[in-house]
């Protein structure tokens, strides 16, 4: 007892402190098809590699050259998670005039779901951006390829 006793004061100056880190989250390799209809609407296919896992997936369709922080309202949607890492893959659902409609993706672990929305916006190039979410922290911008306009009567913009 007496050893506990003159082992008290140096306990009492020792410390433990935990702290959470939460592991995050990376989007790379994101690509999409190389076209869109300008007759109807398009699923724009598109596939990233996801390390982590995210709590949700912000979509932004954007004229080429536009950022993600000047997206419209019908230029973005969000999915709802969770998603788990891989090779993440699916489709943009857009209209010719540049309007989100739904959004879908599949991970590894199976499908994540299909989000419909249903609203109106060009008919420049336009690029798909990504940013996760993560534990409420967002993670920086994904950029994707340019995807053109195709007017021809046989667009079927296949990946």
């Amino acid at each position: 007892m007496r050893g506990f006793l003159l082992l008290l004061p140096l306990l009492a100056a020792c410390s433990l402190t935990l702290e959470v880190v939460y592991p995050g989250h990376r989007i790379s390799d994101l690509a999409t098809q190389a076209t869109y209809c300008t007759s109807g609407t398009t699923q724009v296919d598109y596939r990233f590699f996801l390390e982590g896992r995210l709590d949700r997936l912000a979509f932004y369709w954007l004229p080429e050259g536009a950022s993600p922080e000047s997206a419209l309202p019908e230029e973005r949607a969000v999915l709802q998670g969770p998603i788990y890492g891989g090779v993440v893959r699916g489709y943009v659902e857009v209209t010719p005039d540049g309007a989100i409609r739904g959004v879908s993706a599949v991970s590894p672990q199976g499908r994540v779901g299909v989000q419909g929305i249903g609203v109106e916006p060009n008919l420049p190039p336009r690029r798909l951006w990504l940013q996760g979410f993560t534990g409420g922290l967002a993670g920086p911008y994904v950029r994707g390829n340019p995807v053109y306009p195709d007017g021809t009567l046989s667009c079927d913009p296949a990946w």
